[in-house]
């Protein structure tokens, strides 16, 4: 569910073009061998010589001084001088040399929106050389996926698969588009699709994206692709599936006689452990009405304290799979055994990995890279994080940070914050403090009693929000008194206490937060089903439930999640996806506060 980090220009489009592009109307100045007090007097002397020139001449002599000085990483100069010069009447070689440096600079400052704001400029490509376009086209894919036009981009890609004769190199490009494609909304994507001036590759590539869409059951995808294979066999796409898409229906579905329920039914842990329980029975029993379904074997994780003795317990009792343990320690413990002999839905997350070591769990990580991604996806690049001072809001933190970071935002500042200091982290966090310490320096210096206006700091377009509902009822308010009412916050679903409280939450508003389907979509038939029997599944102990019934509904699945890009489970915590070290990704489903109510966004 990630943003595309932009690949290089070497390695998609322009790598049949010998890695560069067209040179400069006047022949390149080589400078490699010239010290820096040469080089700075050979750009002072073509700006001089472009003051005393024509238009055109002129443009040609400053492209060349902010080459130069792009060379020797002065970024900035560059991009002053090239900023003074007119595009609009200079040949279009010209005009795309320029335009292409400006576009580069943008890109490598992670600022899409300007390279967007650069490349509106860029001359018609009917008047530019084929390699000139095709690299026009190129910063057209990477300033779209950084600034999370995913949809734009595929687009772009899409069109320049004409020009790719090389089966490697379009593979290379098949797959980025795939990944463009994926990160496309579903709003998005059904929008596109209805258009009726769509060409043959566009619609091929979009109905391929429509079909990969999980409807309940990876099972329903995989008959969706077959589907489609069979009506666009000739399409680009069909010839050069992308990725692991080529053969979904080679996947098996994990099939077994016997599951091991590996989970805490003493100690500390036992509540925990027994609500998990029973969403898997509820899944299990909801399977049996439908389908056979195997026999599950329960058994206490508290008693076994070494991967050594689960895998012995496992073989005794003939089990040939495994969901849990709980425990973080014996997780770890697992992963450090080495190439297990079983699969294990391991329900907890640890830095490590092993072969058939699956890692799924309600992480507050996981919740935190949704929310970044969430930002990043509605243009936002530059971010204030604010998080408890706990355990769990240090993580919610370098989660925040480590994903916005990857994504091309940059994080402005990061705070943790007290409830006995709420007024003074955020103040803090916005500068306001600054601006008033600015104001009394001023009228100590002065001797002026002038009017003074406190100021928020004006370099962040959002705020990444960690906190719980009573936390946050005073935060929302403390923002805007602090001038920061019109920053979107994205918040994880620990704002919200799973029930609606209109009078509580009122504070709340503008608010967006991820969280499960289980709270925010209609009652599913597991749920009425543990309804009639629990009278907490609206509690945020309910989304325990929640993960149980996902890891029975889950893990058939596993092989074809793994093996197929872009493959992907709804399930009850989320739409469920698997990494390259088969951890389970959560996308939620996003609500905004409303008069005190969530209301879905998407």
């Amino acid at each position: 569910m990630m943003i595309l980090k932009r690949l290089s220009l070497i390695v998609t489009l322009t790598s049949f073009i010998a890695g560069c592009a067209m040179p400069p109307m006047s022949p390149p100045l080589v400078t490699g061998s010239l010290p820096s007090s040469s080089q700075e007097a050979n750009i002072d002397s073509l700006l001089s010589q472009a003051q005393r020139s024509s238009p055109i001449r002129a443009a040609e002599l400053k492209l060349q001084a902010a080459q130069l000085l792009a060379s020797q990483g002065e970024q900035g100069r560059a991009s002053d001088i090239l900023k003074d010069i007119d595009t609009a009447n200079l040949p279009p070689t010209l005009q795309f040399n320029i335009i292409k440096l400006q576009t580069q600079q943008a890109l490598d400052n992670n600022d899409g929106e300007k390279a967007l704001s650069y490349l509106a400029y860029m001359p018609s490509l009917s008047t530019l050389p084929e390699d000139d376009a095709l690299l026009s086209e190129q910063l057209y894919a990477d300033a779209y996926g950084l600034n999370g036009q995913s949809l734009e981009e595929a687009k772009i890609l899409i069109e320049g698969t004409d020009y790719i004769q090389d089966q490697e190199k379009l593979q290379l490009l098949h797959d980025r588009i795939w990944q463009a494609l994926q990160t496309t909304n579903d709003a998005e994507l059904q929008s596109a699709l209805q258009q009726p001036n769509n060409n043959y590759l566009l619609q091929g590539w979009l109905e391929l994206a429509l079909a990969s869409r999980s409807i309940a059951d990876i099972q329903t995808q995989t008959n969706n692709i077959e589907n489609w294979l069979n009506l666009w066999q000739a399409h680009p796409a069909a010839q050069l599936m992308p990725g692991n898409l080529a053969s979904p229906q080679s996947i098996d579905l994990l099939n077994v006689a016997r599951i091991g329920i590996l989970l805490p039914t003493s100690g500390s842990l036992a509540k925990v452990g027994k609500a998990i329980q029973d969403g898997i029975s509820t899944a299990h029993f909801a399977n049996q009405e439908r389908n056979s379904a195997p026999e599950l074997v329960f058994l206490d994780s508290a008693l076994y304290a070494t991967a050594d003795e689960i895998l012995q317990a496992a073989q005794e009792k003939d089990i040939q799979l495994i969901i849990g343990p709980l425990e973080k320690d014996k997780v770890s413990a697992l992963s450090q055994f080495g190439a297990l002999p079983l699969p294990f839905l391991a329900l907890n997350y640890t830095n490590g990995s092993a072969s058939n070591l699956y890692q799924f769990g309600l992480s507050a990580e996981d919740e935190a890279r949704d929310a970044a991604t969430q930002a990043i996806n509605a243009g936002k690049r530059y971010a204030l994080i604010l998080t408890p001072n706990s355990a769990w809001g240090k993580r919610a933190e370098t989660a925040f940070a480590d994903t916005f970071n990857s994504l091309g935002g940059t994080i402005v500042s990061r705070a943790s914050f007290s409830t006995e200091e709420l007024n003074q982290n955020i103040s803090e966090l916005l500068k306001t403090d600054e601006s008033k310490a600015r104001a009394i320096k001023l009228r100590k210096a002065t001797g002026l009693n002038f009017e003074f206006e406190e100021r928020r700091r004006q370099d962040a377009d959002t705020i990444l929000l960690a906190a719980r509902p009573q936390d946050a009822r005073l935060i929302k308010p403390i923002l805007s008194f602090y001038f920061a009412g019109d920053l979107p916050v994205y918040a994880t679903s620990q704002i919200f206490s799973g029930a609606t409280n209109t009078a509580a939450d009122i504070d709340l508003n503008g608010i967006m937060f991820g969280d499960i389907p289980w709270v925010l979509s209609p009652p599913s038939d597991n749920r009425r089903a543990l309804n009639a029997i629990r009278n907490n599944t609206g509690t945020r102990f309910g989304r325990l439930y929640a993960l149980g019934i996902d890891a029975y509904n889950l893990y058939p699945y596993l092989q074809q999640l793994g093996a197929t890009q872009g493959a992907r489970l709804q399930g009850e915590t989320g739409m469920l996806s698997l990494t390259e070290e088969n951890k389970v990704n959560r996308h939620l489903q996003w609500a905004i506060f409303e008069n005190g109510t969530p209301k879905l966004i998407e």
